[in-house]
């Protein structure tokens, strides 16, 4: 069979460069990526009053939240971005395959049968011709120096890093869910108390007017205590304005068209939970965090591509082969052939080794950038811890404030009540007093936010149950 002379054929080569295959350079990966800044051995931080404990649970189960347990599960699984990063998986995944695909022989197949008629002028009939081909071809390229292989592991690198690019956008959509969810809740509490704010001045704008009308205040008081109302209903266009947009953006991120989603009428945001999971050590996050972990798999993979390059300097070694049979309307003649091809660089005017030099560039480029990254996530860190606890302090003083101003608006309004004062001490007590409460409720949001920050910061963690 001409199929069994080809195999033969291609045993010899094999025979005749098994030793050079055996004792051929391999391009590959020269190592685990490292950063070129030395990692620190703590946060600055980390002796703060924040003490967080380990925990398997996702991140935003630690805010003991049913609401946002339940939102963030349904945006992972519907937000369209991260639909369209997971199909990037799919495109990374057949780019793999082809350049796995490479290493093997590639083999392709031909067929033909034909039949031609001749017309006799003598009137004798019609001649009838039959002719059947079929060939094949056999091309295989060794990979001497691991330039194939080299490219394979840099697809697969490249690939890993896709993975990680998802596992990304699905922390920074959950970070984004909790973010617009908790300021949802705010803005509802200020409403609820900007709804509260305005019934009490009302109320002192009906006694002013009482006063007025039996000559025990002037008619300045009502005007100021009648701007101190509109000042405080002239807020709420603004809040309920801001409240809209939140909804509208958190039904997109949970994949809905804006005005479709969840009603979140009742919830009121906690403060949160002084003890989490261990932040750990810097270090850490080229572990935890995705965006880190896909840089250094992209680092990794320019690696590779170097080494490609490298390989593809040096000599190629091509073995071929074909086989054909034709006749008619059977086969009856076989034709086979076998080939060994060697092909080397001998002058490019410097093209392969500028190549070399720009993916050698390129990869320190990257791994520079890699470092700028850590070095920002480790910013990132400090940056929340601190965020939180100067945050937690500013609170407290916020609420003492409150008490004292709360003081002083029991004392001037029962002043003001005695005739001992006129009404000015009595306004600016009331608008300091209102001004605190609205602050405590962004102050206690902005706490909460800052816990979330430091989720991000650290990178979760996320539930493995959900990672693909």
């Amino acid at each position: 069979m001409w199929l069994a002379d080809v195999a033969n054929t291609c045993r010899l080569v094999f025979l005749a460069i098994a030793t050079l295959v055996v004792c051929s350079c391999v391009g590959g990966s020269r190592g685990v990526v490292t950063a070129l800044v030395e990692a620190k051995p703590s946060y600055r931080e980390a002796g703060s009053s924040l003490r967080l404990k380990h925990s398997g649970s996702p991140w935003w189960e630690t805010f003991d939240d049913r609401t946002l347990t339940k939102l963030i599960p349904q945006a992972l699984g519907n937000n369209l971005e991260i639909q369209a990063v997971a199909a990037r998986i799919s495109q990374a995944d057949a780019t793999l395959r082809q350049a796995g695909g490479r290493l093997f022989p590639q083999i392709d197949e031909e067929g033909s049968y034909g039949v031609r008629w001749t017309d006799d002028d003598d009137g004798s009939g019609d001649e009838r011709a039959i002719s059947t081909n079929l060939s094949s071809l056999l091309d295989w390229e060794v990979d001497l120096w691991g330039r194939l292989r080299s490219a394979r592991e840099a697809r697969q690198l490249e690939r890993d890093a896709t993975i990680s690019d998802w596992l990304g956008a699905r922390l920074l959509l959950s970070v984004a869910v909790a973010e617009a969810y908790f300021e949802i809740l705010e803005q509802k509490r200020q409403l609820l108390l900007l709804d509260d704010q305005i019934e009490n001045s009302q109320t002192l704008l009906d006694l002013t007017e009482l006063r007025f009308g039996q000559a025990q205040s002037s008619v300045v008081d009502v005007l100021q205590q009648r701007e101190q109302l509109a000042a405080i209903k002239t807020r709420v266009p603004a809040v309920e304005a801001r409240l809209e947009q939140l909804t509208y953006a958190l039904e997109v991120l949970l994949g809905l068209p804006p005005g479709t989603g969840p009603s979140l009428a009742g919830e009121e945001s906690r403060l949160p939970p002084s003890s989490l999971r261990t932040v750990g050590v810097p270090s850490d996050l080229l572990q935890n965090r995705p965006d880190l972990v896909a840089s250094a798999q992209r680092v990794a993979a320019i690696d590779h591509e170097v080494a490609e390059a490298i390989a593809d300097r040096l000599p190629r070694l091509t073995l071929g082969g074909s086989g054909s049979g034709s006749g008619g309307p059977g086969i009856d003649t076989l034709i086979t052939n076998a080939v060994a091809s060697a092909t080397t660089p001998i002058f490019d005017a410097g093209i392969r080794q500028a190549e070399v030099s720009r993916r050698q560039a390129a990869l320190n480029e990257a791994l520079a950038s890699y470092s700028h990254d850590y070095l920002t996530a480790v910013r990132d860190v400090e940056t929340a811890l601190v965020l939180e606890r100067k945050q937690v302090e500013r609170m407290n003083l916020l609420n003492q404030e409150l008490d004292t101003a709360k003081k002083l608006l029991r004392e001037s309004h029962h002043r003001w009540g005695q005739g001992l004062t006129d009404y000015l001490p009595v306004l600016t007590a009331v608008v300091t007093v209102q001004r605190l409460e609205r602050e405590i409720i962004t102050s206690h949001r902005e706490i909460v936010s800052a816990r979330v920050t430091l989720h991000r910061a650290i990178g979760g963690p996320m539930d493995a149950e959900l990672k693909r």
